[in-house]
């Protein structure tokens, strides 16, 4: 039974009027000495405390996406952690290997546990294609891709039970907003530990797995438009402070970075205030904050746009009303997902070689 399925819900509330019917059925009932009493009637209050709480945890999980799966809560969902070691007798690819197999997983997306070869790890990365990218006048068609980075605690599964965001997508394409593009939503902890999506020594080389591991496998396995305008790069909370982060530490992968509700940017190694303070790229930045989110006030975007200077340029947009949940980030999306489409290249057709991605 999975975590966020209905069936889990209804069982837990189940459980916990159950345990409050017993209370009140068996409170007068107990018997034995009074020691024995007062531990059996503190027992049942516990037990219908315990079973309430995990009622309002399921109910806030699954409002606001936290968790995707038990794997997912247990930490096992990215499949991260250091590559195993080369069986022993198989010798080690003289050339790194970046064929990778997708598999259908859920709403249209496609996953596949990807191997770092630059940074030395692993993690799951999951793809959504746009209906395009397999009709036939399409078959020479290369596509903008746009690697969307999800929140701590999080991981890419946590966007489809937070927000249908192929579906938010498919309606802006077909609406003429966007062009068609590949969604990429790769792990921002593939070794479970939160650098900001920073190389932070001794702990994992997050900046190395986005934008050189996911970039390179993604380019190898599907029709690509090269880096860096046919990229971009968007996230929301965590991910969006590392969508800021990265478009400005590598504008040679990304030509545009959106960033919904991000983190404070003067926190964390090469934060995205000290890169805009100290770094001119050529890349174009979009920031969405809600004016009741206190944990991502405007003030961080008004900070960036200060320390700016061009050919750097950063757009802003604020909701007037909205937490700091899926509800918001989802009323983002739309206009996030036709800021970036705006800013790369839209689907070209180039002609192929023989072993070019399918």
């Amino acid at each position: 039974m999975g975590l966020t399925s209905r069936w889990f819900a209804i069982v837990l509330i189940a459980l916990a009027i159950g345990a409050v019917a017993a209370a009140v059925v068996l409170w007068p009932r107990v018997r034995g000495p009074h020691p024995l009493r007062v531990a059996s009637r503190v027992g049942m209050i516990i037990l219908c405390q315990v079973t309430a709480v995990f009622v309002v945890m399921v109910t806030i999980n699954n409002q606001y996406g936290f968790y995707a799966s038990w794997d997912d809560l247990l930490g096992n969902a990215n499949s991260g952690g250091r590559p195993s070691a080369t069986p022993v007798g198989a010798p080690s690819p003289a050339v790194p290997d970046y064929r990778v197999k997708f598999t259908p997983y859920s709403q249209g997306f496609e996953r596949a546990s990807v191997r770092g070869w630059d940074s030395g790890t692993k993690g799951d990365v999951i793809v959504w294609l746009p209906p395009q990218y397999s009709k036939k006048e399409f078959a020479h068609t290369r596509f903008p891709v746009i690697e969307v980075l999800h929140g701590i605690p999080g991981t890419p599964h946590s966007f489809l039970r937070g927000m249908r965001l192929g579906r938010i997508m498919q309606d802006q394409i077909t609406a003429g907003r966007a062009e068609p593009a590949i969604l990429v939503l790769p792990t921002i902890t593939p070794d479970r530990v939160n650098t900001g999506c920073a190389d932070v020594p001794g702990k994992s080389k997050v900046a190395t797995w986005l934008t050189k591991d996911v970039v390179t496998t993604i380019n190898h396995n599907f029709r690509t438009l090269p880096a860096p305008r046919g990229w971009a790069v968007m996230g929301i909370s965590t991910g969006g402070y590392c969508a800021a982060r990265l478009a400005l530490d590598h504008p040679e992968t990304f030509a545009a970075g959106a960033a919904m509700a991000p983190d404070n940017p003067a926190v964390g190694v090469r934060n995205p205030l000290w890169l805009a303070q100290n770094t001119r790229p050529d890349v174009q930045l979009l920031i969405e904050s809600s004016l009741q989110d206190p944990e991502s006030p405007p003030k961080f975007a008004d900070l960036i746009t200060a320390a700016v200077r061009p050919p750097t340029t950063v757009t802003t947009v604020r909701l007037p009303n909205g937490g700091h949940n899926w509800k918001t980030w989802g009323r983002m999306f739309p206009d996030a997902f036709t800021w970036v489409s705006g800013r790369i290249e839209a689907p070209r057709a180039v002609p192929l070689a023989p072993s070019a991605a399918p």
